[in-house]
């Protein structure tokens, strides 16, 4: 989320001609290296490839231990799948299985991000889990999305109504990205009719009906917490939690005093898995 801002100053100063283009770059600053799992210090884990419309998709997997879940983990706009090494030790430490994929773009995946080609390369993944983990179906599976990994995860579960998961967690979520910009910089707002990529979370929210947790960083200062709100209230689960991390900004939510609150929304999940 943070060169969104980059993004805008480039418009306004001319940049307006190749608006694709710069909004990519702005939306998707991904890490494109590709680290192995072993390298980044992830022993549990394994890479696996998919294509689709001839472009790779990088994925990190790890099967769980019996009667655990799957954490199909959706991650944030910054780094790759290395930087968040630490993480899924920690699902796999707990037993949890892995489902981590690279975006188009990073970790070394192919092609070109962007909401289209993202939300079309999740959806085959999703209807495929067990081409992944044999046996795995979205009941099995809690969804993690982190920062732009929201939205990816919200508009995956809206487009499928009849295949939720068994839980959601969401990090740092945004009503929208026109809405960044409107709270972070808003005397740019008229370029938001010129933006391709929306992830209109809040609307896609209405479709949840999943188990939902939401943590965020009350002093998070590049997508404000009423944002978070925002889409907490939307969400059409029944039972949903919000979590103010008091103290967090962004980027350090996972603190000692919110881990617990995490372990016990999804083995609480886990225990009502078919």
């Amino acid at each position: 989320m943070v060169k969104l801002a980059l993004f805008f100053v480039i418009l306004t100063t001319g940049g307006w001609l190749s608006l694709p283009a710069l909004e990519a770059q702005a939306v998707y600053p991904f890490d494109s290296a590709r680290v192995s799992p072993q390298a980044a210090g992830a022993h549990r884990v394994r890479e696996v490839v998919q294509t689709r419309d001839g472009e790779s998709t990088i994925i990190w997997v790890a099967a769980p231990e019996p009667g655990k879940p799957v954490i199909l983990y959706f991650h944030g706009n910054a780094g790759n799948l290395a930087l968040r090494a630490g993480r899924f030790n920690h699902f796999t430490t707990r037993g949890y299985g892995l489902i981590a994929p690279a975006y188009r773009g990073s970790s070394g995946s192919t092609g070109t991000p962007s909401e289209v080609t993202i939300t079309a390369d999740m959806q085959q993944l999703y209807a495929n889990l067990g081409a992944l983990i044999p046996g795995l179906t979205p009941s099995r599976v809690i969804v993690y999305g982190e920062s732009l990994g929201t939205g990816v995860a919200l508009k995956l579960t809206a487009a499928v109504p009849r295949s939720q998961p068994a839980g959601v967690v969401l990090e740092a979520p945004f009503s929208s990205l026109p809405d960044v910009v409107r709270a972070s910089m808003p005397r740019l707002t008229p370029l938001i009719p010129q933006m391709t990529n929306i992830w209109d979370s809040a609307t896609h929210a209405k479709k949840l009906r999943a188990p939902l947790l939401v943590l965020h960083g009350k002093n998070d200062p590049l997508i404000p917490i009423a944002q978070g709100r925002a889409v907490f209230d939307a969400a059409g689960s029944r039972q949903k939690w919000f979590v103010t991390v008091r103290g967090a900004g962004h980027h350090n939510v996972w603190r000692s005093t919110v881990m617990p609150r995490l372990w016990s929304f999804i083995d609480d999940q886990s225990a009502n898995m078919r």
